[in-house]
């Protein structure tokens, strides 16, 4: 049985074909690795992959291959590729890659089963120059299947088990809920929920900033938060403080030409705008609220240095033990308290429901279109998540999309094209605000993901998502075609991309131009309502004043009683809803008001989503009815 320490000393020291046989002879294979000859690696369709590559035999039908890589194409690009040629040429043997590419010091183990076209890759991709806790524990679960059962079919369904994410997911959740839970409780002011959603907000904000120092974008240093850590602790402390305010807003949230001199301290930082790193209205009411170091330490270090993070999410094609933005989803699902849960049905949708539900709609929304125009309806689709969660539905509607408009001959980048796809496409709506600015996280890393920009300095700023990803009861929320066609319907498109496109005090004046503009059409819906209203009570008035057919004055019933009470009721909520909106106040939902370009072009032309699932009772009368 291997230990942490004897599991990661042989992922570090595989840096050659030799130096990967020490793992197969621990997953159980103990045969010495066979030299493949170049016609074998030629039908296998290796040659294009390898610089040298063996075999070692397993139990029964369980093959080792041994690769090294050569520099060209990342390891997470190949492994698909060779996935599927493996998949075809030799769908008997129960196949196991163990790779290493010596020049950027990634070692790779990746698994896949028969049962789909192209395969599955289940992964671990490590660095052997920074081997983590979860890459060891991953390595020595695998060594421990091969120890406890010689079937073959049985090994290889469990080493793709462990090479999932479930077992990693699972210890990530419990590690990252106890920190959160950890730094609200190290500070007594103020309120318990409002501490608890400060944490969270502090730690999706460091998660984000995990997956950044994974591309070299934090100064170059990929332990960029615990360096920081560490020098404030010698400096006194205080690290909410001194490093996480001005690193969150006044260094990522700032243009770099207009950083102060503390902001420039910190290296080669981007500019990210796009609101994530911008003060919320909580963190504005509740500034005195502190959080101790010892509990930052503890997510630093017990979590996020014990587990390695990738920007790329988990695809049709590929899997890899390890955490990458899906699992902000998971997380804000283990983070919720169950009874919130119970109440708002938020529960975690899997990916393969995700999949199947997306790739069936767009399906469904480019039928019969032929190849010519299947571009142009791509460029024009509109997609809604009415209940958007995190956003599992709509970053993979981005991906889907993207990858569409680039075989339908788009050639620009993946990071141009699902930026564009972003802000002109994709579109949620979500009762919980921590809902919605988590959804907008995991759609601005699907951005920052396929960057290929190496210079902090270069990186695009993130789009501006709020205007696309709502806050709202999409239920409770008027529908389409109240106010009929906006006649400025195009202009309020074009206003609405250039926002996701602005920073600074371009933004503020975009910001307020929509606002009016939405402001101007939710009085105009108040109205309307207000005159049917009105409408409706004279109509009840006037049969009240008529005489029945015997010459009898006319006797309400009962429930025309009660509906003239009712159109009372509303009218006067309408007009003080009114009054709130023309000084100000929060926008009551509505699909016309806040999606109004959509609504001039009839509505979206994709509506995906998993409902919530709450069951009647927990739901008030009102909102029920």
């Amino acid at each position: 049985m291997q230990t942490l320490r004897s599991a990661a000393a042989l992922l570090a020291a595989a840096d050659s074909v030799d130096r990967l046989a020490p793992v197969a002879t621990a997953l159980g294979c103990d045969c010495p690795p066979a030299p493949l000859d170049h016609d074998t690696q030629r039908a296998l369709g290796i040659t294009e992959y390898a610089r040298d590559a063996r075999i070692v035999a397993g139990p029964g039908a369980i093959r080792i291959l041994l690769l090294e890589f050569a520099v060209a194409i990342p390891i997470r690009e190949r492994l698909p590729r060779l996935a599927s040629r493996l998949s075809a040429r030799a769908p008997h043997v129960l196949w196991l890659v163990v790779g290493a590419q010596p020049d950027t010091g990634d070692v790779a183990i990746a698994g896949w089963t028969g049962e789909r076209r192209p395969p599955r890759v289940a992964a671990l991709v490590a660095n052997r120059r920074h081997v983590v806790d979860s890459d060891a524990e991953t390595l020595r679960a695998l060594t421990a299947v091969a120890a406890g059962s010689a079937r073959d079919l049985l090994v290889h369904a469990r080493w793709i088990e462990v090479l999932g994410r479930s077992a990693l997911t699972r210890r990530f959740y419990a590690a990252l809920e106890g920190a959160v839970h950890g730094l609200a409780d190290s500070c007594a002011v103020g309120d318990s929920a409002v501490r608890h959603e400060l944490a969270l907000l502090d730690t999706s904000r460091l998660l984000f900033l995990a997956f950044l120092e994974a591309k070299g974008w934090l100064a170059g240093d990929r332990a960029f938060l615990v360096n920081q850590f560490e020098e404030c602790l010698l400096r006194g402390g205080r690290f909410r403080q001194r490093v996480l305010r001005p690193l969150f807003f006044g260094t990522l949230n700032t243009p770099i030409r207009e950083r102060a001199d503390r902001a420039k301290r910190f290296g080669a930082i981007p500019f990210l705008n796009g609101g994530l790193f911008a003060r919320t209205a909580l963190e504005r009411r509740h500034g005195s609220v502190q959080f101790s170091d010892d509990a930052y330490g503890r997510l630093l270090f017990d979590v996020f240095a014990q587990y390695r993070f990738t920007a790329r999410e988990e695809t049709a094609t590929w899997s890899e033990v390890a955490v990458d933005p899906e699992m902000l989803g998971h997380a804000f699902e283990s983070l919720m308290a169950a009874r919130d849960r119970k109440h708002t049905g938020a529960f975690f949708t899997p990916f393969t429901l995700v999949e199947r539900v997306t790739t069936g709609a767009l399906e469904a929304a480019l039928a019969g279109r032929a190849p010519a125009e299947r571009r142009a309806s791509l460029e024009a689709v509109t997609i809604l998540d009415p209940a958007c969660g995190s956003g599992a539905f709509l970053v993979h509607a981005l991906d889907r999309v993207a990858a569409m408009l680039g075989d339908a001959g788009d050639r620009r980048d993946v990071s141009t094209l699902r930026r564009d796809v972003l802000t002109r496409s994709i579109f949620g709506v979500d009762l919980n605000p921590v809902a919605v600015w988590l959804c907008q996280l995991r759609l601005w890393l699907s951005i920052v993901i396929e960057s290929d920009v190496e210079d902090p300095a270069a990186v695009l700023p993130l789009p501006n998502l709020d205007r696309n990803i709502r806050v709202g009861d999409a239920l409770a929320g008027r529908d389409f075609g109240a106010l009929g066609a906006e006649p400025k319907s195009a202009a309020i498109r074009r206003l609405r991309e250039r926002y996701a496109r602005a920073s600074g005090a371009r933004k503020e004046t975009l910001a307020r131009q929509l606002d009016r503009t939405e402001r101007q059409r939710a009085v105009r819906q108040i109205d309307l309502e207000l005159a049917r209203a009105a409408d409706r009570r004279r109509d009840l008035l006037a049969a009240r004043r008529g005489r029945d057919l015997f010459g009898d004055r006319y006797r309400p019933s009962l429930d025309e009683r009660a509906a003239t009470a009712e159109l009372r009721t509303r009218s006067r909520d309408l007009r003080a809803t009114r009054r709130r909106v023309e000084c100000g106040g929060a926008l009551p939902f509505s699909f016309d008001v806040h999606f109004a370009d959509v609504a001039a072009r009839g509505g979206f032309d994709v509506v995906i989503g998993n409902p919530p699932w709450v069951r009647m009772h927990h739901v008030p009368l009102a909102e029920r009815e």
